[in-house]
């Protein structure tokens, strides 16, 4: 079998729960649903890290965040360091990054060989950075980003709108040159290679700014449908209290939470429709197309009384993860229509993709091959759902991580007192923290014992505090520097040539 094209579209900070595929009665999502209904959907697939840089690097190399030693936004991938970007050029694949996969330093490709679009956010430490006028603050957390919440435009729906063009135009031109028409501007080179599109979006993430015909169909389709999770009850984790605190945000208002639900599920809506016009221009693709759609972390929307990411709860790290095979001239590639509810993660699309494409094995994976999961049997997925799962971050000077040996999560909070301890299965919504029950005393120590088997949290501070202190120097560089924009995205000049 010949290798597949394949057309990764990431978004931004999109929870798993919020589409129709995934039960939710006010969120449209026909695309995505389409997806589903065609391939196969992983309902219990977690990010690496609850914040961008982290879990997208994690992503790529496949592994950890600590291994890599990026676990905060600021934090640069090292360029030596193999991604599947990397081992799909390898393996003979046109690498295309269109838009965002927020790489942060003067290495702005980690083995993608083009790139149609530049990013958002700013490219490197001290670097200018995207103009959001009077949205300015809402991206990230703060009041500000509630209080504006609505209906209007926003900078991240212009970039997106962008990024799907030239990924549109890429696509179409690319398609042309392979069936012997016209030369186009973008498809020269490569043409004779399978092809490996990355789609990177900024939405869903906030602003919590949707078009406003979405926002408005959002909050009546979602009246008497949506009961956000309570605020836990007092008194909470020491963490929690700590995250409340390090945000600054007063009580938020039930109208508050209603309009930022309603604005970040019209987002969810938009985003839908721009999956939706990828798959319809990846017809021109010849050959088999598999199409993966996933998101780096999720949203809390008003769960718990939080707000964005930053924290483990389920809304922050459950993700979506789709692969479909489009066009289906040849069988078994994917199966259609199957739900898979072994726990994965992020980690795990590094060594699917190197299997999919055909690619030498990358080194020092922390993740599996999901492949098998794809197509058959079940007796895989039972396999990979004795795996532990990990997710983690460094956040208020101290590491955080979290592990899921299913149905039991658990959230170790290094120099804040005890863990959290959650049953997933008896208790979804995580309001029953279990740690102090006697009755499982013994689980949260087993668990906690794994958790901390080979991560070192005092070598983390250690190498995160430093990291922090060159980061610091090198903004101060990054802020005179003639580098300039350096892949940031343009309006004005969305489509100009980054190959």
């Amino acid at each position: 079998m010949s290798q597949p094209n394949i057309v990764l579209f990431v978004s931004d900070q999109h929870r798993a729960d919020w589409m129709g595929c995934a039960g939710n009665p006010f969120v449209q999502t026909p695309n995505l649903d389409r997806l589903a209904e065609d391939g196969v959907r992983f309902t219990q697939a977690y990010c690496n890290a609850p914040i961008c840089v982290p879990s997208r690097m994690s992503m790529m190399t496949g592994r950890f965040p600590h291994r890599i030693e990026v676990m905060s936004n600021n934090h640069i991938l090292s360029s030596d360091i193999p991604t599947f970007a990397h081992a799909l050029s390898i393996a003979g694949y046109e690498t295309v990054l269109g838009g965002r996969m927020h790489f942060v330093g003067p290495d702005q490709r980690h083995g993608y060989q083009k790139r149609l679009v530049g990013d958002i956010t700013n490219t490197y430490p001290g670097g200018p950075k995207t103009e959001y006028g009077r949205l300015k603050g809402t991206d990230s957390r703060g009041i500000r980003s509630i209080e504006l919440a609505g209906g209007g435009d926003s900078p991240v729906l212009q970039f997106d709108g962008d990024v799907i063009e030239a990924c549109e135009r890429f696509l179409a031109e690319r398609g042309k040159k392979e069936q012997g028409g016209q030369e186009g501007q973008e498809g020269q080179e490569g043409q004779d290679k399978p092809l490996f599109l990355t789609v990177g979006l900024y939405g869903p993430h906030t602003p919590y700014v949707s078009p406003p015909e979405l926002f408005e169909q959002a909050l009546k389709v979602m009246e008497g449908q949506d009961t956000p999770i309570p605020i836990d009850a007092s008194p909470q984790h020491p963490w929690i209290e700590k995250w409340f605190k390090a945000v600054k945000i007063r009580e938020i208002t039930d109208e508050e939470i209603r309009r930022v639900r309603a604005a970040y599920a019209g987002s969810v809506g938009q985003l839908d429709e721009w999956v939706g016009r990828i798959v319809h221009a990846c017809s021109s693709l010849p050959g088999e197309t598999i199409f993966i759609y996933l998101s780096d972390h999720g949203e809390m929307a008003g769960d718990h009384g939080m707000f964005w990411k930053f924290n483990f709860y389920q809304p922050a790290v459950n993700v979506p993860i789709i692969v479909t095979q489009l066009g289906r001239s040849e069988a078994g590639l994917v199966e259609k229509g199957r739900t898979v509810s072994a726990p994965v993660s992020l980690v795990d699309l590094a060594p699917t993709l190197v299997s999919l494409g055909g690619c030498p094995a990358m080194p020092g994976l922390d993740g599996d091959d999901l492949t098998p999961m794809l197509r058959g049997p079940q007796e895989h997925a039972q396999k990979l759902g004795d795996r532990a799962i990990f997710s983690e971050i460094y956040q208020f000077g101290a590491p955080v991580r979290m592990m899921i040996r299913y149905p039991y999560k658990l959230i170790y909070y290094h120099g804040f007192g005890s863990p959290q301890l959650f049953n997933l299965q008896e208790d979804p919504e995580e309001q029953i923290d279990l740690s102090g029950e006697e009755g499982y005393s013994n689980i949260r120590k087993e668990l906690l014992a794994e958790l901390l088997d080979g991560w070192d949290p005092e070598r983390i501070t250690q190498r995160a505090e430093e990291k922090g202190t060159d980061t610091s120097y090198i903004s101060k560089w990054g802020s005179v520097s003639s580098w300039g924009r350096h892949e940031l995205w343009d309006p004005e000049d969305p489509f100009r040539k980054l190959n």
